[in-house]
């Protein structure tokens, strides 16, 4: 079980994934040393291998066919002889994470005559470092698109300039986010990564969760800019500006 502050500044992965990893080589050599002495083998001598028809992992002494031993068999033994619980701890402090990079190309249709914009393609690609999860990335860069759309045409917290209160009324009436149906669909959104190696990140992994974000608001901006030809400074870019920026042409 993972323990942290909280997740910030993108290093889930790389914080979190670095602690698991060091626990896991911890849990491995245990697991090493007591499956050697049931098989009656040196544990350099040992592999560990997956076995999806017993639905765990298995314990085997190399190049001997028949001396094996699955982990939850293992972990049994382990407890009825009392040579203790096979676990581990361990505190890892890694410090900023190094620099990911994220770019997006978007595709926009503005309505000149309700000012609504409708996301029609979008291309994102990332370095990450290497790529722990494929599925699980890909949807960080599907969730930080969301968020950027949101923040780019929905989002807006004004405040009276006289007694400092928040003008929203709720997020039904005034603070609206999108649905699904606001983003663009799966086949319309191609996601790929390069993948590079970071020597200081767990299996050479860097972050992604800010990063799927920042880029966001920049390229939805220059694709109303491409599509009217009229440039935005500040966020909401919401159907109001858009048509009195189209009056104002």
């Amino acid at each position: 079980t993972l323990y942290d502050v909280f997740t910030h500044a993108s290093r889930g992965v790389y914080a979190g994934g670095a602690a698991a990893l060091q626990v896991a080589r911890e849990v491995k050599r245990k697991l090493l040393e007591l499956a050697a002495r049931v098989l009656d083998a040196y544990p350099h001598a040992l592999k560990i291998r997956p076995d999806e028809e017993r639905g765990q992992g298995v314990i085997y002494v190399e190049g001997v066919e028949g001396r094996e031993i699955t982990i939850g068999e293992l972990a049994s033994m382990a407890r009825h002889k009392n040579w203790g619980t096979i676990a581990a701890v361990a505190s890892v402090r890694q410090g900023s994470c190094p620099p990911h990079f994220t770019a997006y190309f978007v595709e926009v249709e503005v309505d000149t005559e309700t000012g609504k914009v409708r996301p029609i393609r979008v291309v994102a690609g990332a370095d990450v470092g290497r790529v722990i999860n494929p599925k699980l990335a890909e949807g960080q860069i599907h969730g930080g698109f969301a968020m950027g759309w949101s923040m780019t045409l929905l989002e807006d917290t004004p405040y009276d300039p006289g007694s400092g209160d928040l003008l929203n009324r709720g997020f039904i009436t005034d603070y609206k986010i999108p649905t699904a149906r606001d983003l663009p669909p799966l086949e319309d959104f191609q996601v790929f990564f390069v993948e590079t190696d970071e020597p200081t990140g767990p299996f050479g992994a860097k972050g992604l969760g800010e990063g799927a974000l920042n880029p966001v608001a920049g390229a939805i901006a220059n694709a109303i800019y491409n599509a009217i030809g009229v440039r935005f400074y500040e966020l909401p870019i919401t159907p109001d500006k858009i048509l009195k920026a189209l009056k104002g042409r």
